[in-house]
């Protein structure tokens, strides 16, 4: 059922499971860098052709794959991101590679927190976020929410005091 050479005898009973789970959390990891990469560059200064750096992508890119095509056709079909739910649902199988990993010792950080990542995706009420609001207040006076003068100093790169809202 398997497409020429896309099948493998990865070893003894149990083997070609974990390999498609390390598949997956790869897949994983990939999905989040191409996912920050949009989010960096919806995030640009000035409006950007997000479609056509896609299409762009796909011919002759370092990071040219078949994500970046399926990220770009979607991208077109939906005319962007508005109308689509940021909450992103899983099978919890690389939940398991990641359990494996930790019993293993091996670090895999990208995986991980890619994994971690759509349990962010997940929360509506950003009660972490609210907790390290919380603590940044306390600890060094941050303001809650947005504040201008913080968004100006982030902006301009300078280091110094931070009034509070």
């Amino acid at each position: 059922m398997a497409v020429p050479d896309g099948y493998v005898r990865a070893g003894p009973p149990g083997s070609g499971h974990f390999a498609k789970l390390v598949h997956n959390g790869i897949e994983f990891g990939m999905l989040q860098a191409i996912g920050e990469g949009i989010d960096l560059l919806e995030h640009y200064r000035e409006k950007l052709n997000v479609a056509e750096i896609l299409r762009s992508w796909r011919h002759g890119s370092v990071i040219r794959s078949w994500l970046v095509d399926l990220m770009h056709e979607a991208y077109q079909k939906e005319g962007g991101l508005a109308d689509v739910p940021g909450y992103v649902e899983d099978t919890g199988e690389v939940n398991w590679l990641v359990a494996d990993a930790l019993r293993m010792e091996v670090p895999i950080p990208v995986i991980s927190q890619a994994a971690m990542q759509l349990f962010a995706s997940r929360d509506q009420k950003k009660n972490w976020a609210r907790a390290v609001n919380m603590m940044r207040r306390g600890f060094g006076g941050h303001p809650y929410g947005p504040s201008e003068p913080v968004r100006r100093e982030r902006r301009e790169g300078r280091v110094g005091e931070f009034p509070r809202d």
